[in-house]
């Protein structure tokens, strides 16, 4: 694309000596400094077209276009030096300041590949592609992030930990989140972000073995408490192969919620698939009394996660609706509750709060507890569900308590949902129970009450245990 008074071509500003090898892929130029002036000088839309850059740090502006042609207008990592540190930049350090009024803004960011050759410099952590800081209405469309070192697209409050920066209106649309070698850290990163919409992206060969906990897809993990992450929206995205320990396609902190900061998140229509975990959470204690979190996971798929499909762990306000939760085939990995309520860590118990599991469908599930394991939970709705095939028990509650004796089981109804095996199901599904106790997550013969509980209504099919065999579960009325 030539230049215009509209469009600033970036090989305007590079060696015409170059400029074969750049479309060749074969350049080893740094084309740092040409691009930057392209960016600095340069109108509003800045096109890079066809071939590989070789970069260091870019730093954007506020009211820019940077655009290419697709994933062959590649920008690359130049070397492994701190001068790599970043790709594209908007504030870094303390760059910027708290108010959202003096933030970089109206940014697009579509059309290219960013490459940062994970696969040649290894990990490293606070190396990102794209490092948004202080940003407002930020939209990156259509962009490959490959090879990421740390995180491919991080959403922070600064890259000093001290700094209080706030971002508004970011969108990340049909965008590829590729880490090419398993030796990285996060996809995206969100650190503080009021309105976050992520849609039709796809998260694919992420994670890290050396690292035990924030790594994969897509990762919340505000640092402060004046950090912000609310309104957000995660659509028809997919997590693939996010498989290595402890890793999970999303996961949710809300460790640092404080008021109105951390609220409202959902993820709909989503597939999640060969992940360690689908959907995990790492949150404080709460009780009903505290600000929700507002958690909406609805109409998506979870195949073959490892270990727990969704931990729901101490939310408040949590709703998983229409989901399907399969291992093919049945009874298949290493065993894992689809869902998981409640948690204990840190010698802490955290209760998952008004939780409602409805319409949803589990096929196959071999659970450490159950398809739906609860270990500690307040006010739980679970009706219209259907359990097929499932390798263990249904419904799981632990009868146990922890050391802190905080862990509570109460205010749960169980209504309307159907329990059955499907023609020629294996035999080791022939053990399925409705409900069933256990203790230290380890199927027992328990003898547990349940209060201000009921169950009724269910359609449990001939053969199938109610209750596992030498349990007592009592669930007494609601009040």
């Amino acid at each position: 694309m030539p230049s215009s008074p509209q469009v600033t071509n970036v090989l305007d500003f590079l060696p015409a000596t170059e400029h074969a090898a750049l479309r060749a892929g074969s350049s080893s130029y740094d084309c740092t400094s040409g691009i930057q002036a392209a960016i600095d000088k340069g109108g509003s839309k800045v096109f890079v077209p066809a071939g590989v850059y070789p970069v260091k740090q870019l730093n954007l502006k506020s009211d820019i276009e940077l655009y290419g042609d697709g994933q062959t207008s590649e920008l690359r990592a130049y070397d492994s030096s701190l001068a790599c540190e970043f790709m594209l930049a908007t504030y870094v350090r303390d760059g910027g300041s708290a108010n959202v009024a003096d933030n970089m803004r109206n940014i697009r960011l579509h059309d290219l590949k960013l490459n940062g050759r994970v696969a040649e410099f290894g990990y490293q952590q606070y190396f990102y592609l794209l490092a948004v800081n202080a940003t407002s209405d930020l939209t990156v469309e259509r962009v490959s992030f490959y090879g990421f070192r740390g995180d491919g697209m991080y959403v922070g409050s600064g890259t000093l930990r001290s700094t209080e920066r706030h971002n508004q209106r970011i969108t990340v649309r049909d965008c590829v989140f590729d880490g090419a070698v398993k030796d990285n850290r996060n996809g995206l990163s969100i650190i503080d972000c009021d309105q976050l919409t992520v849609e039709n992206c796809l998260f694919q060969n992420i994670g890290n073995a050396k690292l035990s906990h924030s790594v994969g897809g897509i990762d919340f993990e505000p640092d402060h408490p004046w950090s912000v992450y609310r309104h957000v929206t995660i659509a028809q995205c997919r997590f693939i192969d996010i498989d290595t320990v402890n890793t999970a396609g999303i996961t949710f902190f809300n460790g640092r919620q404080a008021g109105d900061n951390i609220h409202d998140w959902v993820v709909s229509d989503c597939q999640f698939k060969n992940c360690y975990w689908g959907i995990d959470t790492a949150t404080k204690a709460k009780t009903i009394a505290d600000v929700a979190d507002n958690l909406s996971v609805l109409n998506c798929h979870f195949l073959n996660s490892i270990r727990v499909d969704i931990a729901v762990n101490g939310l408040s306000g949590t709703q998983v609706s229409g989901c399907t939760f399969q291992r093919s085939p049945a009874g298949s990995g290493p065993g894992g509750d689809a869902v998981r309520l409640g948690s204990f860590a840190y010698r802490t118990s955290e209760n998952a709060i008004n939780t409602v599991i409805t319409g949803n469908t589990f096929i196959g599930i071999r659970p450490q507890m159950g398809a739906i394991g609860v270990l500690g939970a307040n006010r739980v709705v679970c009706a219209g569900n259907v359990f097929i095939d499932i390798y263990g028990s249904c419904i799981n509650f632990a009868e146990d308590n922890t050391p802190d004796n905080s862990r509570d089981i109460e205010a749960v109804i169980i209504s309307g949902n159907k329990v059955r095996r499907s023609r020629g199901s294996a035999p080791g599904a022939a053990v399925m129970s409705f409900l069933s106790t256990s203790r230290q997550m380890r199927i027992t013969r328990g003898n547990l009450v349940v209060k201000h509980s009921i169950e009724y209504a269910n359609d449990i099919e001939s053969g199938v245990t109610t209750i596992a065999d030498g349990a007592s579960i009592q669930l007494v009325g609601l009040k």
